[in-house]
């Protein structure tokens, strides 16, 4: 039984506020972009025209930002709202309408997408667990019109569960070669000591039942991250002591598959995630001596607190009870890749400083399970 997990990070677009978190990095650019300009003395129309646009980014434009319209659903159809005006319109062919609509997401970029379905296909998995999926849709869309090509046809069964992340992300698992989804319970309703949501995108329960008849249950999990100047440590711990009951409440129901895998937000040697890895009743990959494939390198000294092949300080996890652990024939750890012009074709992995693309992408965990 082959397991592989992911934190895919959006498969087809990407909430705004993504962007809006790198925005103080593209202000620097910019600033940067604009002073070089400046500094020139001969500009030309094409350049006069770039330092408007970057007059615009930086805020220097007095154009004015209020909406032309608003555009609002009602019932089912479109209506628009002039500005200052009281009317509103139906928005369809009849009127003659035509507008424009600001996007609450971005669509990202097509070799990044292939770069994630490569890893996928080379672990070929049984069961495979993504986290920060954006919707059933676009998960439909991604296990047909990708994987499916790749795998020889696509998961059989698959299931998306939303939580309650407000940009709509959540968690998705899916099966083929006889592995049914049988049972699933979500934890979007836990509370903090705050009372506010313990898991920002749910920490969703799976039941998998193999060919064989066996049971297993699979945890899937995306804690809390740091923010900028912000740690959120505690809340992380938070999390790992709720996840930790759940798996003693499944070991006193006497079932001895259990998998718990994500992103965790934290390195292996933290205080947040000794709830989870302090006793060894969840053991984790570097753990296993079969550890051997990063990218198809072979590398038996990766351990907990190592940065081998740029897995540098990893928050990705793969953790699986004691029974299912010592039964590991084979596991790996797959980064995706991305082709670059600008550097001749060349495929270039984690570890090299030029790949800073390949290097920010959660890498795939997998492992074979002997039952």
């Amino acid at each position: 039984m082959r397991i592989a997990t992911m934190n895919i990070q959006n498969l087809f677009h990407r909430d705004l506020s993504f962007l809006r978190q790198n925005a103080s990095k593209n202000l620097q650019d910019w600033m940067e972009e604009f002073q070089s300009l400046l500094k020139n003395p001969n500009k030309e129309h094409q350049e006069l025209g770039r330092m408007r646009e970057l007059a615009f980014l930086m805020g220097f434009s007095p154009q004015a930002t209020e909406p032309f319209l608003t555009l609002r659903q009602k019932g089912g159809h479109l209506y628009v709202k002039p500005l200052g005006g009281e009317r509103q319109t139906r928005a369809t062919e009849r009127v003659g309408w035509n507008g424009w609509v600001e996007l609450r997401t971005y669509p990202l970029d097509e070799k990044h997408r292939n770069a994630k379905v490569e890893c996928i296909a080379k672990a070929n998995p049984d069961i495979l667990v993504l986290q920060e999926v954006e919707d059933r849709a676009s998960l439909s869309d991604f296990n047909r019109d990708y994987l499916g090509p790749k795998l020889g046809g696509a998961f059989e069964q698959w299931l998306f569960t939303e939580g309650n992340d407000n940009r709509g992300l959540g968690h998705a698992i899916l099966t083929r070669n006889g592995y049914r989804i049988v049972g699933f319970q979500p934890h979007a309703h836990e509370r903090d000591r705050e009372g506010k949501d313990l898991f920002e995108m749910d920490c969703p329960e799976y039941t998998v039942v193999t060919p064989t008849g066996d049971e297993l249950t699979i945890i899937s999990a995306r804690f809390q991250q740091d923010g900028k100047d912000l740690d959120f440590g505690g809340k992380r711990k938070e999390q790992a002591q709720k996840v930790r009951t759940y798996c003693d409440r499944l070991l006193m129901q006497e079932k001895k598959g259990i998998v718990v895998c994500g992103t965790l937000g934290e390195v292996s040697y933290g205080d947040c995630l000794r709830p989870l890895l302090g006793d060894k009743t969840l053991r984790d990959l570097p753990d296993h001596l079969r550890l051997e494939t990063v990218n198809g390198i072979r590398q038996n000294k990766l351990s907990n607190n190592e940065s081998i092949g740029g897995w540098l300080a990893k928050h990705d996890y793969l953790l699986s009870s004691v029974p299912l652990h010592t039964g590991i024939q084979q596991c790996g750890v797959h980064f995706p890749s991305v082709l670059r012009e600008r550097e001749g074709g060349k495929c270039l992995f984690p570890g090299s400083s030029k790949n800073r693309v390949s290097a920010s992408m959660p890498p795939l965990l997998w492992a074979d399970f002997k039952l």
